[in-house]
């Protein structure tokens, strides 16, 4: 690609867009009686030596433009750029000094050589250095990816691994809470009170006397303590109709007036007067008639034993 084919040099012509203006120049000088080639030698000569290297430059440049094939100047030239350390120019100027008629000095020529190969020694060292470090990085790189793909796997399995968990968590949840559905719904279908069942508030007298057979004696006065409390403030149970319960065959012992009942009850195991007095009147909390109904057998406790006879007022004389 040239370089006409990236900048574009569109500007326009200051005259008629001719050449031949160097030329001209040094005409214009040379008829003027004016050695410019020397003048600008002599003074690139003196900055040179004063150490100003740069503008030393400039007048031995300027020079070479009004005189191409200048040795002496193409010579100085070659010096001074040794000295700024541009080697690779200095080298071609001390190369076109030759061919036009000057003899390098020997010393300055293989400085100049070596320092130039130097240079490109040095530049390829560096070169070297560069693509090493590249290398040392890629290398480096790779090892970063190849580190943070095993890494990705294994948070890929750890991940997989918890779906799996969250899986197993959520079945096990759905079937917890269908089981506990199910059996909230046979306990609303099925576990609904009946039609025996006593659902009347019972006192704390009616709660000791369903609570074991054998009560001690303190909480059989607690309990009497509460029930003369209750009938002091006027506290009634409220009236529910009676529905007598037998659950198994009752010897009859007796009647009263003709008409009523008596039951006898042996007791068992597990049997409290609450639990005997739902037995036979559908509510627990007429126990009181059992117990006032056998102040022999009880003496007005409630403490109950094995194999004991109770007489069990007939339904239609309690209350």
């Amino acid at each position: 690609m040239s370089n006409l084919s990236v900048l574009a040099f569109d500007e326009t012509p200051r005259g008629n867009g001719g050449r031949g203006a160097t030329e001209q120049i040094a005409r214009l000088l040379d008829n003027s009686e004016i050695d410019a080639p020397s003048s600008l030698y002599d003074e690139a000569l003196a900055l040179a030596k004063e150490g100003r290297f740069s503008p030393a430059t400039d007048r031995l440049r300027m020079l070479l433009t009004l005189d191409p094939i200048d040795a002496q100047a193409s010579l100085l030239l070659g010096k001074v750029l040794a000295a700024r350390g541009q080697w690779q120019e200095s080298l071609q100027r001390l190369d076109a000094a030759q061919a036009n008629g000057a003899a390098a000095p020997t010393n300055i020529r293989e400085r100049v050589e070596n320092s130039l190969r130097n240079q490109i020694q040095d530049a390829e060292e560096h070169r070297l250095r560069m693509a090493a470090r590249e290398r040392g990085e890629i290398r480096n790189l790779r090892a970063e990816a190849k580190r943070l793909r095993s890494d990705n796997a294994v948070l890929d399995q750890q991940i997989q691994a918890l779906y799996k968990r969250v899986r197993l968590w959520s079945s096990a949840t759905a079937l917890v809470s269908g089981c506990a559905a199910a059996l909230l719904l046979v306990a609303v279908v099925s576990g609904g009170p009946t039609a025996n069942a006593d659902t009347s508030p019972m006192n704390d007298a009616d709660l000791v006397a369903m609570a074991t057979p054998e009560v001690s004696e303190k909480a059989q006065m607690n309990a009497d303590v509460m029930a003369a409390t209750s009938y002091n403030y006027g506290v009634e149970m409220p009236a529910e109709p009676i529905k007598p319960i037998a659950t198994e065959p009752v010897e009859v012992t007796g009647t009263n007036n003709g008409t009523d009942l008596t039951t006898t009850h042996t007791v068992v195991s597990g049997d409290t007067l609450g639990s005997i007095a739902h037995k036979y009147y559908g509510k627990a909390s007429l126990w009181k008639n059992i117990r006032d109904a056998n102040p022999d057998t009880l003496g007005g406790s409630i403490k109950l034993k094995l194999g004991m006879n109770l007489n069990i007022p007939s339904p239609t004389t309690v209350n």
